[in-house]
């Protein structure tokens, strides 16, 4: 089956049956290259510049918002990439005027970044450290730190500094909705983290 035909299925699912639908599709459960090839057509068809009928929009926003949890919750995705996606298809719903209809919570721009700043895997203190250890380490690095300019590449079992790429994808996609965001807590807390984010 094609993630076209999965897309089209999942459509007709009933709103907060997904996990099943999923659990009878994926026993074994999805790669995150799948879920992606869901969110990124879902980000497409809710594109304002595509002729839809406003219903049909409201259906996919809350099918984007629904898979990008599920994926999350069950381990499709990292909980960064989630709220990246998150934030990102919460950016696409802000440019209807007048706003749209029908949409869940978790896609306006309080809703989108409380929860992606839940998802940040390190507190501020934590991200600063960690940024400053990776800094030594690229200053004192010698030269098998770096790949060679010709010959094989071997890459890495393992992301040096996961926890802190995580800080620096959702910082990245956080100001898409912060001027939006009307509660001053939440607010508060995006400007805190975007106030370091240039250091990490």
């Amino acid at each position: 089956m094609s993630e076209e035909s999965d897309l089209r299925e999942m459509r007709a699912v009933p709103e907060g049956q997904l996990v099943d639908w999923m659990s009878r599709r994926f026993p074994e459960g999805a790669s995150p290259q799948w879920w992606l090839s869901v969110f990124e057509p879902l980000e497409f068809s809710v594109n304002p510049f595509r002729d839809v009928t406003p219903g049909r929009r409201a259906e996919d926003l809350n099918l984007a918002a629904e898979a990008i949890l599920l994926a999350v919750e069950i381990g499709g995705v990292g909980a960064a990439t989630g709220a990246y996606w998150m934030l990102r298809i919460a950016a696409l719903a802000l440019r209807f005027k007048p706003p749209l209809s029908g949409i869940p919570q978790i896609l306006t721009p309080d809703g989108s970044a409380e929860w992606a700043l839940q998802q940040l895997p390190l507190t501020r203190e934590r991200a600063i450290a960690e940024s400053e250890i990776r800094r030594t380490a690229y200053l004192n690095a010698d030269e098998g730190f770096y790949a060679p300019v010709h010959g094989e590449v071997n890459l890495a079992d393992k992301v040096a500094f996961p926890g802190l790429q995580d800080v620096e994808l959702i910082l990245s996609a956080l100001p898409w909705v912060f001027p939006h965001v009307e509660d001053e807590g939440v607010g508060n807390e995006i400007r805190s983290w975007l106030e370091i984010g240039g250091s990490l």
